[in-house]
């Protein structure tokens, strides 16, 4: 049986290992004061998705004025790029390519 064009890689100006994007979904889960993403929810959603071949995360505020939502994650202080930091180090050790998708609504 032929493979199907969407489970076949993909290697233009990125390598990804099949041509299926998640597309970002607005998750209202940084529940925390920082607007961080957590190692509880964050972490553990986007590793379970690393098969796709591109993971677009849902929006991340680019400052404190780029609020739109509660509880979005940012990705403005340091905390939170380390916490982005341990999403990202998981879906690349589980074989996965990661964007952020960045808000300023």
């Amino acid at each position: 049986m032929k493979k199907q064009a969407l489970l076949i890689p993909y290697n233009k100006n990125i390598a990804l290992d099949n041509r299926i994007v998640m597309a970002p979904m607005t998750r209202s889960r940084a529940t925390n004061e920082e607007n961080k993403p957590t190692e509880d929810l964050h972490v553990p959603y986007y590793k379970q998705r690393a098969s796709a071949g591109l993971i677009i995360t849902e929006g991340s505020q680019v400052s404190k004025q780029a609020v739109g939502y509660v509880n979005i994650p940012g990705i403005y202080s340091q905390e939170q790029v380390e916490a982005w930091s341990k999403v990202t180090k998981e879906v690349h050790a589980n074989g996965g390519k990661i964007f952020i998708q960045l808000w300023h609504v």
